[in-house]
């Protein structure tokens, strides 16, 4: 083998050990913080207002009442926005979900991603979206705990939403028009940005540590919330 190809493969091999390496220590710190607790004697109440933790397999979501006494978020995210245009009466649920932009609205299924969206994703360099999606409250889910929220918690809750949403002048949702899932959701600009550090399970994270419930100390998978939640609603 000629000199110049013995060494691109020793760096090629190097780097793919150091890239290995990396990921390894990534995943490892997920689990070890994953394990620890934040507000670790937090217990879930018997009374208060209900708010669902749910999950696709990946990526983590909450689930709001879509109105109470504290809060209708009915004027604020316009039903007229779905795919609808109108709200169903039996959407009685609304659940918000922070992400990478262009992974939010390019890969509606799995099978839509590819490996430059992805990539671009981890960089940090795109914009964050919300997404946010009427439905009817999820029942039986093995992937959805139930949470009960004290007035306080809850309204913390909303803040902490609300402050993660971009507005406009008027201070109303930027909606990103022409995209959606399904019947009932809708897309808007959101502040931050996605990254191996801050992801949409982080986001999640850190808007339940604002409501005071516990949770993992780091959570950039969706694993953790449910290994934490699961000692305090047991």
């Amino acid at each position: 083998m000629p000199p110049f190809f013995r060494l691109l493969s020793r760096v090629l091999l190097r780097l793919t050990l150091l890239v290995s390496g990396v990921m390894l220590l990534y995943v490892c710190l997920a689990i070890v913080l994953g394990l620890l607790p934040n507000n670790r004697d937090w217990k879930n109440p018997k009374d208060g207002i209900t708010i669902w933790l749910t999950t696709n397999g990946v990526h983590a979501a909450l689930i709001l009442p879509r109105q109470n006494q504290q809060m209708d978020w009915t004027p604020i995210f316009a039903p007229a926005h779905t795919k609808t245009g109108k709200l169903d009466p039996n959407w009685d649920t609304i659940s918000f979900g922070w992400g990478d932009r262009k992974f939010f609205l390019e890969t509606p299924t799995w099978n839509d991603l590819s490996a430059s969206t992805a990539i671009y994703a981890l960089s940090g360099l795109d914009h964050a979206v919300m997404h946010v999606d009427y439905d009817e409250a999820p029942l039986d889910d093995p992937d959805t705990i139930a949470l009960k929220l004290s007035p306080e918690a809850y309204a913390r809750l909303v803040a902490y939403i609300l402050a993660s949403v971009q507005t406009d002048a008027h201070g109303q949702p930027l909606w990103i028009e022409g995209h959606s899932y399904g019947p009932g959701d809708a897309f808007y600009g959101a502040r931050g940005s996605y990254s191996l550090v801050r992801t949409c399970n982080q986001w999640v994270r850190d808007a339940l540590a604002a409501a005071g419930t516990r949770v993992p100390l780091w959570s950039p998978f969706d694993k953790p919330l449910f290994w934490q939640l699961r000692e305090s609603t047991h």
